[in-house]
């Protein structure tokens, strides 16, 4: 039998003028006029009709007894202002285990009171009748909803809305939200308050549209804090897990939203769902995306088996007639796969070589999908086929899989969605791969940012275009969890672990865009993270130790014996590869014997050679990991961070450290570089406070430091030997800071391994050069090092700025926000419920009621569109409406888009040319180049701009064009030809 909850009044007695008391924890309904209690609320009902509600007309308003009895009964308005909290309807109930669904009963209570005193003010006089007669009407809703509030109550109100009886405020309205905002101690931000306006005014919209005869009605507290545990809720709910994780003092319980369920939410979403899938991309010597990486591009986990050719799906291992006069040749599909915005297959082609003897090719073919006519359904026999290589031979290995082998991810149907009058066995679901980036970093749950640490995870589409992935919306949140007692982020794993091998075998999942069920495989892309987590992931010591590198056994020490030459810093040394971590992961104390990891023919126990039980070795059963492989080289720790960091460090504090006037003359040109309007953001920071800058300043510095030190302090002793280091740091950032390789992208790879190399050998002659003895030998620093497989990855992956961990750490701020605004107790189960709910919400009015995302004030404002994650790269990329006066910048005309980009200077309405002078070795070696005005001109209104330039230093007669700008090294000499 379901218990009676009992009705709560929020009505008290009247104290004093001026001062109403709201409550709802009393079980009494007294009227708050005359005092009387009533134990039914349909009698307060009647009773407020009767007796109070024409007075209260009579005393605030001029009508006559006509007037007010027409008003009373036919003109009402409708329930505006009916919160009904405390209904006692069903849909309160909850529904499952309260823990499973995670019900926030912190927020389940609502006890709120108002006290204002105004003595004798009619406007407040008006105001408190007002919220009396609301609430009279509001509690009495709760039980009937045919409820009305009278007209008149918010007619009382207008008559004394003027500029007179609020002064000094414009309106009562300004009044109420003043008090809202500076009333008391409860803090809101200017964001929020944006917000609330923007919802007010909607509200007030949607209820002012609201057709008479229904009723408008806001929902309750608890349907809008606690929906998830509703049994009348229509509201998706995102199945949070509870899951238990290892701790020094027994299994601790946390929570975790499992990427497996992102994706269910992503796939029915039919605005997204097409967006996250994707097939390789082989277009030739370039890298515009992620699906042209070397990994997506071989390994069988990211092959598409299956397409939709004329409404038949095309499977790999069919043999497939192709529209062509030739009957005797047909095709064996393998794979699909993009290529110049085509689709086309990937297969062998089939010869007849007799009436039952058909032999198929060894050489790989493509072909686009629309010369497949139909799939031939002839059973195969093994005995009439064979490969053709320089003779017929028997079936190889690949080609013997195809014919004979049953791809893991053809799996049949549920008997439950097919028709009766079909064969199981010849109906299988689509398959559909949703590549997937993995995130781990570590934050704080206090503003100091020193203590009370978290570690959380994130995960993200790889196959969205490069903006879009980054994107706050397109960031999903899985889990945070204290770094105490023995757990921290790597305790997460296990569950992680197991979520991605149901998803590598693949998950049935409806999609939007099919409309139907389909196979979901979601294959694990990269893990990004900073260096010490690298290593925690990889199961390795940290960065200080003897073989810091999760790729080869390098050995780096620092101490001054410690002298190799140039070529042991550049070269390669022996692969640390995965069946060496498997190896190690074999027994507990890491006591395995490695072979050939520190020489040819000798093996070395693994705990020598850095080797840990971090406890993370489930991560070697995925099939798409590999730690040598999967663990991308990091370009915001590992250049940022650290070769930048130490470098200007050692300027600041070691070669310039008592030239107080080098350092203030420094200053001054950094600051007029302020000025400049080649790049998006300004270099503001101290240089005495480089030890605590950030990435973004490390982003900016290193643009203009460089061709600031060619300029203006070649010649100083002090510091030939470390501008070198800078502008070969410059020119590196230059090529790395690019999201895409349009052209060229064989010749753009020898460019980044030739700079790397230059890099290390400018720092290999400072550190032999310099006689200050505060100086620290740099190509001994992990950081350093790593930057030599660096090749390895922009071959793997595509370029370095697609893994770059700038937006994740960017999202941390989030997640600190929900970690400062609850009460750690169960800060894991509180922080995944709201991020839940986030997404929840996100797909719902996503996918029903936002039909432009990019112009709705709305979705801008209400999803995280006004918080979105900051751009600090100044790759150059530009849209036409970016055209700023007194900016340099590489034109086309509009009128002819192939013609050769030139360099412009934008002055008002003109453009004025400019010509670049052939480079010299000089000008070469320090990474600019000198451009002069020509005199000719043309209209801003006749070009189009396709790059922005740093042409902001003038050395009469010359423009120095600054080929340290992100992206200009690349661009220039790939679209301007220059160079003798």
């Amino acid at each position: 039998m379901k218990k009676k909850t009992k009705t709560r009044d929020i009505f008290l007695k009247e104290k004093k003028q001026g001062e109403l008391n709201f409550s709802i924890n009393s079980d009494v309904f007294i009227c708050s006029k005359c005092e009387k209690e009533f134990e039914k609320p349909w009698l307060l009902k009647k009773h407020l009709k009767v007796h109070h509600i024409s007075n209260q007309m009579a005393t605030n308003t001029i009508l006559d007894k006509p007037q007010q009895a027409k008003l009373i009964v036919e003109n009402t308005i409708l329930d505006a202002n009916a919160f009904d909290y405390l209904s006692d309807k069903d849909d309160s109930s909850s529904i499952g285990n309260e823990e499973d669904n995670i019900v926030d009963k912190e927020n389940n209570i609502v006890n709120n009171f108002f006290d204002i005193e105004m003595n004798s003010n009619p406007v407040f006089n008006a105001f408190s009748d007002m919220f009396s007669s609301v609430a009279a009407a509001d509690e009495v809703s709760m039980t009937d909803d045919d409820s009305e509030i009278p007209k008149e109550v918010f007619e009382t109100i207008v008559t004394v809305n003027d500029s007179t009886s609020c002064y000094p405020f414009r309106n009562l309205q300004t009044m109420i939200l003043f008090a809202f905002i500076d009333g008391d101690n409860d803090m809101i931000s200017q964001q929020m308050l944006k917000k609330i306006l923007l919802v007010m005014n909607l509200i007030i919209e949607i209820q002012q549209e609201t057709p008479i005869g229904r009723t408008f009605k806001l929902p309750r507290l608890d349907t809008l804090l606690n929906y998830q545990a509703r049994k009348k809720s229509k509201m998706p709910v995102f199945p949070s897990q509870r899951i238990s994780v290892p701790g020094s003092n027994g299994n601790a319980f946390t929570h975790i939203n499992l990427p497996s369920d992102h994706l269910r939410f992503l796939m029915a979403n039919p605005k997204k769902s097409k967006l996250i899938l994707s097939m390789p991309n082989r277009t030739p010597n370039q890298s515009i995306c992620l699906e042209q990486g070397e990994k997506w591009r071989t390994h069988h986990l990211f092959q598409q088996p299956m397409h939709t050719v004329n409404g038949i799906d095309v499977w790999f291992g069919n043999i497939v007639y192709l529209k062509t006069n030739d009957c005797s040749i047909r095709f064996l599909i393998e794979s699909f796969h993009m290529a110049n915005k085509n689709i086309f297959v990937r297969g062998y082609l089939v010869r007849a070589i007799l009436i039952v003897c058909y032999g198929i090719e060894v050489a790989v073919t493509n072909l686009r999908v629309e010369q497949i006519s139909h799939v031939d359904t002839t059973p195969v026999e093994r005995d009439h086929y064979y490969s053709i290589s320089s003779s017929l031979t028997r079936l190889s290995p690949a080609h013997d899989f195809l014919l004979f082998g049953v791809h893991p991810m053809k799996k049949p149907m549920s008997l439950s969605v097919l028709p009766g009058n079909v064969d199981r066995d010849t109906v299988f679901y689509k398959v559909r791969i949703v590549s997937i980036i993995l995130f781990t970093d570590s934050t704080s749950g206090n503003c100091s940012k020193q203590y009370n640490p978290f570690e959380s995870w994130l995960v993200r589409c790889a196959a969205l275009p490069f903006k879009d992935r980054n994107s706050i919306a397109n960031i999903q949140f899985l889990s945070t969890i204290p770094k105490k007692d023995g757990e921290n982020g790597m305790s997460l794993l296990p569950a992680i672990v197991d979520d991605f091998k149901k998803l590598e075998k693949g998950v049935k999942m409806f999609s939007a865009e099919d409309n139907e069920y389909i196979l979901v495989v979601a294959p694990i892309l990269w893990i990004e993270a900073d260096t010490p987590c690298h290593l925690e992931l990889c199961g390795l010591l940290g960065p200080a130790t003897t073989f810091p590198c999760r790729r080869c056994y390098i050995e780096l020490r620092r101490a001054k014996d410690f002298v190799k030459d140039l070529s042991y810093f550049r070269e390669c040394h022996e692969r640390r590869t995965q069946e060496h971590y498997v190896l190690a992961n074999s027994s507990s104390g890491r006591d395995t014997e490695i072979p050939n990891a520190l020489k040819i023919g000798m093996s070395t126990p693994a705990n020598k050679i850095s080797f840990r039980d971090h406890l993370t070795g489930r991560l070697l059963e995925l099939q798409l990991f590999d730690p040598e492989k999967n663990t991308s080289v990091e370009i915001l720790h590992t250049i940022l961070l650290g070769v930048a960091k130490y470098m200007v460090i050692d300027l600041v504090k070691v070669m310039l450290k008592n030239d107080t006037a080098t350092i203030a003359r420094l200053s001054e040109f950094l600051t007029d570089y302020t000025q400049s309007t080649g790049l998006s953001r300004k270099f503001t920071q101290n240089l005495r406070h480089s030890d605590s800058f950030l990435g973004r300043d490390f982003k900016v510095l290193l643009q203009i430091l460089p061709v600031i030190l060619i300029t203006e302090f070649s010649g100083n002793h002090e510091l030939d030997l470390v501008i070198p280091c800078f502008v070969e740091l410059g020119q590196l950032c230059s090529l790395v800071f690019v999201c895409q390789v349009t052209s060229d992208f064989d010749n753009y790879i020898i460019r980044i391994d030739n700079a790397v190399k230059h890099l290390i050998r400018a720092l290999f002659d400072y550190n032999k050069g310099t006689k200050n003895e505060l100086h620290k030998a740099y190509c001994t620093k992990s950081k350093v090092h790593y930057l030599t497989h660096l090749k390895e990855d922009i071959i793997r992956f595509g370029p370095a700025l697609n893994y770059e961990t700038e937006k994740g750490e960017q999202f941390n701020k989030h997640i600190c926000k929900h970690l400062f605004h609850k009460n750690c107790q169960n800060t894991s189960r509180n922080v995944c419920l709201k991020f839940a709910k986030q997404i929840a919400l996100q797909h719902v009015i996503d996918e029903r009621f936002i039909k432009d995302n990019n112009k709705s004030l709305f979705y801008y404002t209400s999803f995280g569109g006004s918080r979105e994650l900051k751009d600090n790269n100044d790759t150059g990329d530009i849209e036409d409406d970016t055209i700023q006066n007194n900016s340099f910048g590489t034109f086309v005309f509009r009128d002819d888009p192939i013609s050769c980009p030139c360099i412009r200077l934008v002055s008002g309405s003109v453009v004025k040319f400019l010509s670049i002078v052939p480079r010299m070795d000089n000008d070469k070696n320090n990474n600019y180049a000198k451009a002069v005005i020509t005199g000719e001109h043309s209209y801003v209104a006749n070009i189009n701009l396709i790059c922005k330039l740093d042409l902001h230093i003038f050395c009469n007669p010359f423009y120095i064009v600054n080929l340290s700008k992100f992206g200009s090294y690349w661009f220039i000499p790939n679209n301007l030809l220059f160079d003798k």
